[in-house]
């Protein structure tokens, strides 16, 4: 028993729409390049056979070539487009005039004109054209869009690396500031008191004293630091005053000092008194020096820090070395700045720092 013709046709559409459907239920976009091709070759060609059987299949065609630039990049999907446009233009050619053939109505002569061939060609290859073309455009972008989502993902990912990193170094040196001296002299009255607790006890003593008098200073120094931290009207001016006459009172150093320094952001201010506050300890530290003096002013349009010493001085090699130096260098890079080190062997060291202001 012979199948009636509309039996026939609806088993091409049952056959044609299953294919496409199992080919929806794949998305090869971790395959091999060669495997995505084969993917997309198939799609596309049961694609114009369904056209060629009389089977409206363009949005499957353009949804397609919209896949194949996803699977196989600019240049591929330009190149499956190319190749399937003859074949799709002929499929819509010859259904029309299977169209013609099966109607009862006799053959009309245009179809063989050949002006109205070149005219349906053309007319059928603009269609094509501003179709394929919008659907790989829209994929562009789409495919562009994920990219800069991507890479924004990285970026922040980096950025938040970064900002912790960051952030380490700044609390690194916020403890160097202010407890690594006065730790460093902490456990030197420990180690004393350790060594001497068994043969001198009242010298042991006098180093546990001066220990814990360290431990309260550790406390101070701490307190200070997060109040500087915290702190919306930092005094520069006021705060590098006081601490230059603490220096004073509590070393052998005769300290001279001229602060001229105008209003800056709480961020600015706070860098300076650390930069400073690092030089001078470095100079109470390993100078040896008599006198320091520190000048910090405006001069044309730049902020100037001076520190200079009649230390011992020390080889330039050796400075590199020093986590007080380094910590000076990273904050005036930070602050955009540059710092000058004139030092040599029994000759004192003087440090010039330059900041925009």
């Amino acid at each position: 028993m012979e199948l009636s013709e509309t039996t026939q046709d609806w088993t091409l559409v049952f056959v044609f729409y299953g294919a496409f459907l199992v080919l929806s239920c794949f998305f090869p976009n971790r395959r091999a390049y060669p495997l995505r091709l084969l993917y997309v070759g198939i799609a596309l060609t049961i694609s114009v056979l369904a056209r060629r059987a009389g089977i409206n299949s363009d949005f499957l065609l353009y949804a397609y070539l919209s896949k194949s630039y996803f699977l196989l990049n600019r240049r591929g999907a330009t190149a499956a487009a190319a190749l399937v446009m003859v074949p799709w233009i002929a499929s819509k050619y010859l259904e029309q005039v299977d169209w013609v053939q099966r109607s009862s109505e006799p053959i009309p002569l245009s179809v063989f004109d050949p002006m109205a061939l070149t005219r349906f060609v053309l007319i059928s290859l603009a269609a094509y054209l501003a179709a394929s073309t919008f659907t790989l455009i829209v994929s562009a972008m789409v495919v562009n869009d994920q990219k800069n989502r991507q890479q924004a993902a990285m970026l922040s990912q980096q950025i938040e690396s970064l900002s912790a990193d960051l952030e380490r170094t700044r609390i690194a040196r916020e403890l160097h500031d202010s407890l690594g001296h006065t730790l460093t002299d902490l456990d030197i009255q420990l180690a004393v008191a350790q060594e001497l607790r068994q043969r001198d006890p009242e010298q042991a003593d006098r180093a546990v004293d001066i220990a814990k008098m360290l431990v309260g200073q550790c406390i101070e120094d701490a307190s200070r630091a997060l109040q500087r931290m915290r702190q919306s009207d930092f005094d520069l001016n006021q705060a590098l005053s006081t601490l230059l006459a603490q220096v004073q009172q509590t070393s052998n150093m005769q300290v001279k000092w001229k602060l001229n320094l105008p209003e800056l952001s709480v961020y600015q201010s706070y860098q300076i008194y650390c930069i400073l506050k690092e030089a001078v300890r470095n100079v109470q530290k390993h100078a040896q020096a008599s006198h320091l003096t520190l000048y910090a002013m405006v001069v044309a349009n730049d902020i100037v820090l001076d520190i200079e010493d009649d230390g011992i001085g020390a080889e330039m090699g050796s400075l590199y070395n020093g986590f007080g130096i380094q910590g000076i260098r990273e904050r005036v890079q930070l602050l955009g700045g540059q710092l000058e080190i004139q030092t040599a062997l029994s000759e004192g060291m003087r440090l010039q720092v330059t900041l925009p202001l």
